[in-house]
C-alpha cells in the first residue's frame, strides 16, 4: 500500500499541469521581433513567386527561423550567435536534402533527422541558443530529407535557406546603427518593472522573480564599457536595489513602484537617459556598481547535456519510425513534435511542453480548419498572407505560452506545404497534422521515463555547496554590495537545480537539504537590509 501511494504521489508531482497554460506577461520588444520576422518571409516569399519559384518556399521560410534567436541579447552577442544559427539551418537543410537524394527507403531521412536533433540540443545548450533552442534545426532538417530531392536540386535548396538566412542576419542586426544599447536598456526596463510588481503586490515568488532580473541586469551591465548610457542605467538598477528593500507602507511601496515604472518608461523610450539622482545619490549608487563590477561570477557548473542530447536522438528515431509504420506522408512532423518537448529539461517541464504542444495543435487544427474553408486556398498571394500573419501571431504569442503559439503555427505549416506542392490541399494536411503532432509529443514523454538523468543531482550538490560558501560569507563579511550579489547569483542557481532535479523520475538524492540551504539563503537576502549602503 504504502508503495502504491508513493508511486502515485511521484506520479502526481511529475505531472503535475498546473501553470502550463497560464499567460506570461513580457514587456518590451515583443512587436519589434514579430514585425522583422514577418518583412524577412514576406520579403522572401514575393521574391520566389515572382521568379515562379515556390517550390523553394519551405526552405526560403526556414531560413527566416534565424530571426527567432537572440530576440533579447545585445548586438554583442546577437550577431555571432545568428550566424551560428544561420549555419546551422543551412547545414541541417544540406544533410537532409543529400540523404533525401541518395537514400532509396525512409531509414536514411529518419536517421538522418534524429542525428541532426541531438547535435542541435547539444549545440543549443552548450552555447545557450534560447528560444526556440535546437527545434528550428529538426524541422529544417526534416523539411528537406522528407520531400523528394535531386542530386541537382540540394546545391538549390541549400543556397536558398542560406541566402534567406543571411539576410535575416542583415534585419536583425540594422538596429545597431539607430539603437547599440537596445538589449541592455531592454532588460534594465525588464528589471525594474518586475521590482515595481513586487512592490505594487509583495509575493516571495515576485521577489525571488525581482532579484532575478536585478541579477541578469547587472551581469549584462557588468561586461559591458562603461559609458554615459551605460552608467545611467547602472544607477538605475541601483536605485532598484534600494527601494526593493525599503520597506514601507502600501502607500509608500505604491509610490516607489509608479516612480520604478516610470523609469522603465524612460529607459525604452528616451534616447539620452537621465537617472534623476542628486549629488549623494550619484555617489551612493555609482559605489554600488563599482562593487558589482568587481564581482567574480561564480564558473558554471556541471550540465547534463549528452543524455539531453540522447534522449532527443531515441525521441526523434522513435517518433519517425512510428509515423513511418503508420503512413504518415510528414512523418518528420511526429519527429519535430517529439524534439520540441524534450527541449525542456526534466520530466515535468517535458509534461508541460507536450500538454501545450498537443492542446494547442488540436486548437490550431480547428482554427486551419476553419480559415482554409473560407480562404482560396489555390491563390499563391492568400496562401503568402496566411503563412506570413500566422508567423507574425506566433511571434506575437510565444513569449506569452508556447500553446497559444502552436494555434498560429499549425496553419502555417499547412500552407507552407500548399506552397511548395500545390497539388495537395491544405485542408487535406489537417488530420495527419493532428496524428503527428500528439504521436510525437507522446513519445516525447515517454523517453524522459525509460532514460533517467541520474546526474541531475551532481549539478545539484554543486550547487548547494556554492550557495553554502555564499552564505557563510555572507554571515562573516557582512551583507554589502559583492556579497548580496553573489549570495542571489548562488541562490538562483540552487533553487534552478533544485527544480531540475525535483521534476526528473526518482527526485534529488537531498531534498531536505536542498530546502534548507535554499530557505537559508532566502532567510539572509529578506533578513538584511544593508546592501543600499555602500
Amino acid at each position: 500500500m504504502n508503495y502504491f501511494s508513493s508511486f502515485w504521489g511521484r506520479s502526481s508531482t511529475l505531472f503535475d499541469s498546473r501553470g502550463a497554460l497560464s499567460p506570461r506577461r513580457v514587456r518590451g520588444n515583443v512587436i519589434v521581433t514579430a514585425a522583422r520576422v514577418g518583412l524577412c518571409l514576406l520579403a522572401v516569399l514575393i521574391t520566389l513567386h515572382l521568379a515562379q519559384r515556390m517550390d523553394l518556399a519551405p526552405y526560403a521560410a526556414m531560413g527566416c527561423f534565424t530571426a527567432l534567436y537572440a530576440r533579447d541579447d545585445t548586438y554583442r552577442r546577437r550577431a555571432p550567435i545568428l550566424a551560428l544559427v544561420a549555419v546551422g539551418l543551412t547545414l541541417a537543410v544540406g544533410a537532409g536534402a543529400l540523404v533525401s537524394a541518395l537514400s532509396t527507403s525512409m531509414v536514411g531521412p529518419i536517421v538522418v533527422v534524429a542525428l541532426v536533433a541531438a547535435a542541435a540540443k547539444y549545440t543549443s545548450d552548450t552555447v545557450d541558443l534560447g528560444a526556440p533552442a535546437g527545434l528550428m534545426f529538426v524541422f529544417a532538417a526534416g523539411v528537406a530529407a522528407y520531400a523528394p530531392q535531386t542530386l541537382a536540386g540540394v546545391p538549390v535548396n541549400t543556397l536558398t535557406i542560406a541566402a534567406s538566412s543571411a539576410l535575416c542576419w542583415v534585419m536583425a542586426m540594422v538596429g545597431v546603427f539607430f539603437h547599440p544599447r537596445a538589449g541592455h536598456r531592454l532588460v534594465v526596463a525588464r528589471a525594474l518593472h518586475a521590482v515595481a510588481d513586487h512592490l505594487h503586490a509583495p509575493d516571495p515568488a515576485r521577489g525571488q522573480g525581482a532579484q532575478a532580473a536585478l541579477h541578469r541586469a547587472h551581469r549584462l551591465l557588468g561586461t559591458t564599457p562603461r559609458t554615459d548610457t551605460v552608467l545611467a542605467l547602472e544607477l538605475m538598477i541601483a536605485r532598484a536595489h534600494t527601494l526593493l528593500v525599503a520597506g514601507g507602507d502600501r502607500v509608500s511601496r505604491g509610490r516607489r513602484a509608479a516612480e520604478l515604472r516610470e523609469l522603465a518608461r524612460r529607459v525604452r523610450t528616451r534616447r539620452h537617459l537621465d537617472p534623476l539622482v542628486t549629488d549623494e545619490e550619484l555617489c551612493t549608487f555609482s559605489a554600488h556598481a563599482d562593487q558589482i563590477r568587481l564581482v567574480r561570477h561564480a564558473a558554471p557548473g556541471p550540465r547534463p547535456r549528452v543524455l539531453w542530447a540522447l534522449r532527443v536522438a531515441l525521441a526523434s528515431l522513435a517518433a519517425g519510425v512510428l509515423a513511418w509504420s503508420l503512413g504518415m506522408g510528414h512523418g518528420y512532423w511526429a519527429t519535430v513534435s517529439a524534439a520540441s518537448v524534450l527541449q525542456a529539461t526534466s520530466v515535468t517541464v517535458t509534461w508541460h511542453r507536450t500538454l501545450q504542444r498537443a492542446l494547442g495543435t488540436v486548437a490550431g487544427t480547428v482554427a486551419a480548419a476553419a480559415l482554409f474553408a473560407v480562404v482560396d486556398t489555390s491563390s499563391v498571394w492568400t496562401l503568402i498572407a496566411v503563412v506570413v500573419l500566422c508567423q507574425v501571431g506566433a511571434e506575437l504569442l510565444v513569449t506569452t505560452n508556447y500553446a497559444y503559439a502552436i494555434v498560429c503555427v499549425t496553419p502555417l505549416t499547412l500552407a507552407l506545404s500548399a506552397l511548395a506542392d500545390p497539388g495537395a490541399g491544405a485542408s487535406d494536411l489537417v488530420g495527419e497534422r493532428l496524428a503527428a503532432t500528439v504521436l510525437g509529443a507522446v513519445v516525447g514523454v515517454v523517453v524522459p521515463l525509460l532514460v533517467r538523468d541520474r546526474s541531475l543531482n551532481e549539478r545539484l550538490e554543486w550547487a548547494l555547496a556554492e550557495c553554502e560558501r555564499a552564505c557563510v560569507a555572507a554571515e562573516k563579511a557582512g551583507m554589502r554590495v559583492g556579497a548580496r550579489h553573489r549570495l542571489v547569483e548562488a541562490h538562483t542557481r540552487a533553487r534552478e537545480a533544485l527544480a531540475v532535479a525535483a521534476g526528473e523520475v526518482g527526485g534529488p538524492d537531498s531534498l531536505e537539504r536542498a530546502e534548507a540551504v535554499c530557505a537559508r539563503a532566502r532567510a539572509l537576502l529578506d533578513k538584511d537590509r544593508s546592501h543600499a549602503r555602500v
